[in-house]
Formats: C-alpha cells, structure tokens, sequence
C-alpha cells in the first residue's frame, strides 16, 4: 500500500484539480459542443458540492446515494467527485475511483438530470467519461470500469465504445480519451 500523508493528499487534490480544469478547457474548444448552439463557456465541471447535492435531492426518481459522496471522498483520496453544470444549472453527477487500482478507475456512480429538456442532454455520459479519462491518464490507469451497470443502460455504453472484458467487466481503454 502506497506511503499516505499530507503530502500524498494534496497530491491527489492537484490531480484532480488539474483534471477538472483539464476538461474545462478541452470543452471551451469542443466542436461537438459548439455544433449542438450550447454556449462552451458556460459548461463546466465541478467538486460535487452541498448545492450539486441539494439540486441532485430534487431530481425526481434520484436512487443513487449522493449523498454519501463526501464521506467517500474522506475515506477515498483518488476519488473523482463531478458535478457538470451549464450556467447555473446542474446537469450531472460522478464519482469515480480507481480504489486500490494502479491499472483501472472504476465509475462508481453516474447520472444526468432526469428531466426530458436539460441542455446538455444525451452529453452527460459523453462529458463525464471524458473527465474520467483524463484523470485517468493523469493517475496512469489504462482502463476505466463502469461498476455494477443497470442492464438498461449496457447498450447505451457500447454504443460509447465500452465492450466486456473476460472477467466480465463493462470496459474501455483510458487512452481513448
């Protein structure tokens, strides 16, 4: 198990500052996002913070434990906590980790804002692995995991490139990102 301190912490605090702004900037410069009228300046991700929280309580049909999330992020230093929000209103949730992993970060829990007319709807899932990738790439892991999929939503991640590896994991590589 790796040395851990105060060092160590702010270490993992620099990463994932640096992949949050890392991604901020890649959507500044987003064709995709352009292409869709969304105004790149306004789309940004975020710590998941007591308004994502209190915004995400809102959501109507929200069964994920965000609400756990700051006690994960104590107890998990290398856990990636996102909120992507555009302009004042909050269109997702992550948390991802790569646990005790040097080789795959694993997303523990991903949504978007439920209602049918969000602005970036159907980017959510797009957005977020992009920022998992790039914390990924910072931590070194070769493989990002979607733990525990709803089998209603299996289709939808392949259709993002991710496929079962021979343990039977929903996979993809980080570098794809």
């Amino acid at each position: 198990m790796g040395r851990q301190g105060k060092g160590t912490d702010l270490r993992n605090q620099v990463l994932k500052s640096k992949a949050r702004e890392l991604v901020n900037q890649t959507l500044e410069r987003s064709v995709e996002v352009r292409s869709l009228g969304i105004d790149r300046g306004t789309v940004r991700f975020m710590p998941i913070d007591p308004a994502a929280l209190a915004i995400s309580d809102e959501w109507e049909r929200c069964p994920y434990p965000w609400r756990a999330v700051p006690e994960w992020k104590l107890k998990d230093p290398k856990g990636l906590d996102l909120a992507l929000w555009h302009a004042q209103e909050l269109c997702g949730l992550c948390y991802a980790t790569p646990r005790r992993s040097r080789l795959r970060i694993s997303i523990i829990l991903l949504e978007g804002q439920p209602t049918e007319s969000h602005p970036l709807k159907r980017l959510v899932a797009p957005l977020m692995l992009t920022a998992v990738g790039v914390y990924a790439q910072l931590l070194r892991c070769k493989v990002i995991q979607i733990e525990r999929p709803e089998p209603g939503v299996v289709n939808y991640y392949k259709t993002l490139g991710f496929e079962f590896d021979t343990a039977g994991c929903l996979v993809i590589s980080a570098d794809r990102f």
